[in-house]
């Protein structure tokens, strides 16, 4: 424990070269202006900005990303509090009570409150990180072969059931996922596969390409023009914006919870913020002295949301740093620019790379603790950027993607793939499939299929090896349950739903 407290003192005086620190502050305020953005949220903006960071140093490069991210987290607030609409899904929490308070007049107490949560659930988030991260990746290196790949099948049907409300479409996506994964030349013995003829594919299909077509082109065409118009009765005059000290210290006990809470969901492959939000919110409301406040502009129903958000990203870093396993849409992102820049997320990150990883964790302390700051600054900016019309915003990002994009290769072919996917990601949102499973499907797919060809090249072919790890075996018993038991759930309430109609017939 103090070993890692002692390598963050060092990640801390890295993370203040003046390289990173820019890279932070640029960061940092671009995902603020992209959280409080209609129609953006964290995942599209570091999708978006992917192409553009990876092509710096690769400590600036993924500090950049990562303050994009929780710059975001701060940022989201804005639009669910002035105009009702969450950017993102873990905003949409906290539009429930955050609107309500600026339609009565308190808009800079629920800005201010939510600055605060912010501020105070990421600083709980980076303890709790930087507690726990070195732990799990020393337990992490006790995994062999087998076991690892026992842990990503239990990751990936995590993500699928909880990717969605429909486990087949979640499964669907999670298979296409895969299937893209598979795409370009064969692994271990250098054959094409699924290339379609086409020679450009056979180093497979750039992540980013995939990223930003599933989550920044599809936001913007799933944007409905009405978003972002001005509205005379949504109008702040800059004293409104001001944070109310007295009501942020009346909700202690919902950052405290919310942040907890928050950071545990959030290691969870799969859970992520929107999981945590929601959790955090009705844990503040169950244990609230006033719970028929909530919903009607209660202060504790935005600090719970708003803690439990920025506390479950730093959580969300746990899988992805010390397994190599994302734990949302954003972090999967992240996990990319990681593998762009050479880079391999894992156990041994840790001891390969142990001065960039400390870094890192260094950046985001910094990070947390400037937002504040620039927040406060910007708090009447961003409340004017949620007016913004998309006939403005959206040229200006899709200038951003073509020139990200094609400066990967000079190729317009990566262009026609991302507007590609742009519609694929876009009829995905319109069909309720859920596109985090894709994704990763995408990532841990080509891993994953590395791991069992070895395991059984090693074993001669023998599958019963992946059960003689006592390890491995309860990772696939666990699978078998998460897979099984909402089918057998869903069964039994259709049962119960058809013995129920007969008595309800003879009721009438």
């Amino acid at each position: 424990m103090l070993e890692s407290w002692h390598l963050l003192a060092e990640g801390l005086v890295a993370a203040s070269q003046p390289s990173v620190l820019a890279a932070i502050m640029v960061g940092a305020i671009i995902g603020l202006f992209i959280g409080a953005l209609p129609g953006l949220g964290p995942t599209a903006g570091v999708a978006i900005l992917l192409p553009v960071a990876v092509s710096f140093d690769g400590t600036a490069a993924i500090a950049a990303l990562g303050a994009v991210y929780y710059g975001a987290q701060y940022g989201g607030a804005v639009t669910a509090i002035l105009l009702g609409i969450p950017g993102d899904a873990s905003a949409t929490m906290t539009v429930i009570d955050g609107h309500k308070l600026a339609r009565n007049g308190k808009a800079g107490a629920a800005l201010g409150l939510s600055i605060a949560a912010s501020f105070i659930g990421g600083l709980i988030g980076l303890i709790l990180l930087t507690a726990f991260a070195t732990t799990i990746a020393q337990a992490a290196i006790a995994f062999g072969p087998i076991e690892m790949t026992a842990l990503m099948i239990f990751s990936l049907s995590l993500v699928s059931v909880l990717g969605g409300r429909d486990l087949n479409k979640a499964m669907m996506s999670l298979f296409a996922g895969l299937f893209i994964g598979t795409i370009g030349l064969d692994p271990m013995v250098g054959l094409p596969r699924f290339d379609f003829g086409e020679v450009r594919l056979f180093d497979g299909i750039e992540f980013s390409i995939i990223a930003v077509g599933l989550f920044g082109l599809a936001e913007m065409y799933a944007t409905p023009p009405s978003i972002g118009k001005p509205q005379e009765k949504n109008r702040f005059r800059f004293r409104e914006l001001l944070p109310d000290v007295r009501g942020t210290l009346q909700c202690w006990r919902e950052l405290g919870s919310g942040s907890l809470i928050g950071f545990f969901i959030g290691i969870l492959p799969g859970a992520g913020a929107t999981a945590a939000t929601m959790i955090s919110y009705a844990f503040a409301k169950r244990t609230s002295k006033h719970p028929e406040r909530f919903g009607n502009g209660a202060m504790e129903g935005v600090a719970a949301p708003e803690a439990a958000n920025n506390s479950a990203a730093y959580g969300n870093m746990i899988p992805m740093f010390a397994l190599g396993i994302p734990g949302s849409g954003t972090t999967a992102v992240l996990m990319g620019g990681l593998l762009m820049i050479g880079l391999q997320p894992g156990p041994m990150l840790f001891q390969t790379q142990s001065e960039f990883v400390w870094t890192i964790f260094g950046s985001f302390y910094i990070g947390n603790l400037a937002l504040v700051a620039i927040t406060i600054v910007l708090t009447p900016v961003l409340a004017t950027c949620a007016f913004v019309r998309p006939s403005y915003l959206f040229p200006a990002v899709i200038a951003i993607i073509v020139f990200g994009i094609f400066g990967i290769n000079n190729a317009m072919f990566e262009v026609a793939l991302v507007i590609g996917f742009g519609v694929l990601g876009y009829l995905m949102m319109k069909l309720d499939y859920p596109p985090v499973p894709l994704v990763l499907g995408m990532i841990l797919g080509p891993i994953l299929e590395r791991g069992i060809r070895r395991t059984l090249v090693a074993s001669d072919g023998n599958v019963a090896v992946f059960f003689q790890s006592p390890i491995a075996l309860v990772i696939i018993l666990i699978t078998v349950v998460l897979l099984v038991s909402p089918w057998l759930l869903k069964n039994r309430a259709g049962k119960e739903h058809q013995m129920d109609e007969p008595q309800a017939k003879k009721i009438g």
